[in-house]
């Protein structure tokens, strides 16, 4: 919300201000950028950059059956133009960190140059339901065998700190009962790192601490990585111009990596890109405690609008 908010803010200032820039603004409102409703996440911008046909995202279903072609027709923005004939010269999006890392240092801007490589997982564990009564040693538990799962990439993650972070975010106990052994489990993984090489490393630790885990439990785990997206590294021309829009406005700040993934990391594969952060309280984020002050959100705007300038240039 707030860098679509900003970006539009931008629009309405220059043209108040009657300022008129060598290229031409454009404000871009991605669809689907959370995927709660349809999945995956930034769809639209993942389209643009060619990471997905568009055929596939608008086939794509909600928990509802009804596909992401249908919706948009139902509110009238399909759009007639082929998706990826609008070409930009480059991209800049204004977010909250989602982190808590400015906040503590009491940065007023995040200056991002980089984002974070992204695994995620599928697995699914298959054990014996048995009755609560069965003795310890002859059970097969789906749950337990989860729970180690879940100890095992704490401790993998922790071996790669401050690079790597790990989360089963998922878990659905097929047939769950009280009284009853857990025999199947559906659990979902993200696991995340700046780094290339760590990421590969962590895909060969916990897929290595996955096998070891259903040997040990006398369990089946499919054990499935779904998505790979590697680091992003932003333009170093963008980054400049926002480190030095920043700087000459006389705000605190610090170069930063983006833990979460955004609309800017799928542009940048096509067009030169970057973001700026301001903090938000305690680091939260997709909660309803979320919050940024007023204060930080204009500094952000701002340095929004001086980096625009700076890249789209001023009619003399």
């Amino acid at each position: 919300m707030l860098g679509v908010l900003a970006g539009l803010e931008v629009i309405r200032t220059l043209n108040d201000a009657g300022i008129e820039t060598d290229a031409p603004i454009c404000l871009v409102n991605w669809t689907n950028e959370e995927g709660s409703r349809f999945a995956p996440a930034m769809m639209a911008s993942g389209a643009y950059a060619g990471d997905f046909t568009v055929e596939d995202i608008l086939a794509r279903k909600d928990a509802e059956g009804v596909s992401v072609g249908a919706a948009l027709d139902a509110i009238g923005y399909r759009g007639a133009e082929p998706v990826g004939t609008q070409k930009l010269g480059a991209f800049v999006e204004l977010h909250i960190e989602q982190g808590p890392i400015l906040e503590r240092e009491e940065k007023t801007i995040g200056v991002v140059e980089r984002g974070q490589g992204i695994l995620w997982y599928d697995g699914h564990i298959t054990g014996m339901e048995r009755h609560a009564s069965t003795p310890m040693e002859y059970r097969q538990d789906a749950l337990a065998a989860l729970a180690e799962i879940v100890l095992a990439i704490e401790l993998i993650a922790n071996s790669h700190a401050p690079n790597a972070v790990a989360t089963v975010g998922e878990a659905v106990i097929a047939a769950p009962s009280r009284n009853v052994v857990p025999g199947e489990i559906a659990f979902t993984m993200d696991v995340r790192s700046p780094e290339g090489a760590i990421m590969t490393a962590l895909d060969t630790e916990i897929s290595a601490a996955v096998a070891g885990i259903a040997s040990k439990r006398r369990v089946e785990i499919a054990f499935d990585n779904v998505w790979r997206k590697p680091p992003t590294i932003f333009d170093a021309s963008v980054v400049g111009a926002v480190e030095q829009a920043t700087a000459a406005l006389g705000y605190s700040n610090r170069r930063i990596t983006s833990g979460a993934g955004h609309d800017a990391c799928n542009v940048n594969a096509v067009m030169p890109t970057a973001m700026i952060f301001v903090p938000c309280k305690d680091g939260l984020s997709h909660n309803e405690l979320e919050d940024a002050t007023q204060t930080d959100c204009a500094a952000g705007a701002n340095v929004l609008l001086h980096t625009t300038l700076a890249l789209a240039g001023v009619v003399s």
